[in-house]
């Protein structure tokens, strides 16, 4: 049975349910990592340790020239706000139902930012942004698992462009309405097993 769901496991079922059960419950998923998205993984691990406040001299002089200059543009623009981040790398399991049933939504916050009382997600990104940032199940998802653990509307996804250090923001809308895009993508199968 398949409950648990992530933004990108939903993604996957939106598209096409035989890919999503080839993938998440046949395990018959075959993948190579480019070297942007290791990238990203290494940034991402840069970032925290920085937010954190740990000595990340030693990751920085490991970076090639290029990713220097990305990582300085990066410091730059996050050493001033640096003190409002609450949460780094912040997992979240949220509790869903639908017609008496339970699902679960995971995943993982890059960054929790927050301004007053306004709740900023940053979403470090090296690969390309959202064709459609606001409508995008990762911005779908987080914005209602966020709405859930702190139960609050004032929430705005940031995501992060590294490598062309710029963002685009998305305003939360309607708590009903990510909700009812994910129930309608879950039960593409929730019932089925």
């Amino acid at each position: 049975m398949i409950d648990t769901f992530s933004a990108n496991s939903l993604k996957i079922l939106e598209k096409d349910k035989n890919e999503f059960i080839n993938k998440y419950i046949h395990k018959l998923s075959l993948f190579k990592k480019d070297e942007r998205a290791i990238l990203g993984q290494n940034f991402h691990a840069l970032i925290c340790m920085f937010l954190k406040g740990f000595d990340i001299s030693k990751m920085v002089s490991n970076l090639d020239e290029k990713e220097q200059k990305i990582w300085e543009n990066i410091e730059n623009k996050l050493t001033p706000i640096k003190n409002n981040f609450i949460e780094f790398e912040f997992p979240f399991l949220i509790k869903c139902e639908l017609k008496n049933k339970f699902y679960y939504l995971i995943g993982r916050f890059d960054a929790i930012y927050r301004e007053n009382d306004e709740f900023i997600i940053w979403d470090w990104k090296t690969l390309n942004f959202p064709k459609n940032p606001a409508d995008d199940l990762q911005t779908v998802v987080y914005f209602y698992c966020l709405n859930q653990i702190y139960k609050t509307e004032k929430i705005k996804m940031r995501y992060f462009s590294l490598e062309k250090n710029e963002f685009i923001d998305i305003n939360f809308e309607n708590i009903e309405k990510y909700k009812n895009k994910i129930d309608e993508i879950v039960s593409k199968i929730l019932f089925d097993f």
